[in-house]
């Protein structure tokens, strides 16, 4: 059982982080020197990042017009409303559950990308896709070590 809350919050991890790639990427090259240091345990890792906060670190680093902005912060809350009661809803499965958070997680990178200029969607795809190798660099060296050490 220890197993399965591990593995649950791994998943529920993981689509946080694949959802605000964006997010996390911006924010690992526009602020590493001053907020790395700031407060980094104010935000644990399981919960998603304020809807502005994102907005403000895609609208610098995408250089997005106020007008996108708007419309992505209300797209940007409306996916974590949604998040939340998804990770609430007891009556799901746990692959249920991971579905819908996918299905979600696509719809709103859909809706993100009709508000974008082609460049900004090019550049978009390219930070999500740059997040993406670092999670699984990430998770190749967890499990990589762990096999090691288990398997030896």
């Amino acid at each position: 059982m220890n197993t399965f809350a591990s593995r649950f919050a791994l998943l529920a991890l993981a689509l946080s982080a694949v959802s605000l790639a964006p997010v996390t990427f911006a924010q690992d090259n526009s602020s590493s020197a001053g907020s790395s240091s700031s407060s980094p345990s104010s935000q644990p890792m399981h919960q998603a990042p304020d809807p502005q906060k994102q907005t403000a670190r895609l609208t610098k680093r995408l250089g997005l017009s106020d007008d996108q902005s708007s419309k992505l912060l209300t797209i940007l809350q409306n996916r974590q409303q949604q998040m939340e009661a998804i990770r609430g809803d007891s009556s799901l499965s746990q692959q249920d559950r991971h579905s819908k958070m996918r299905s979600l997680q696509q719809d709103s990178d859909s809706q993100i990308n009709a508000v974008l200029t082609p460049a900004q969607q090019t550049q978009y795809a390219n930070m999500k896709q740059m997040q993406k190798q670092r999670m699984q660099n990430a998770h190749g060296q967890d499990s990589s070590s762990g096999e090691s050490s288990g398997g030896n």
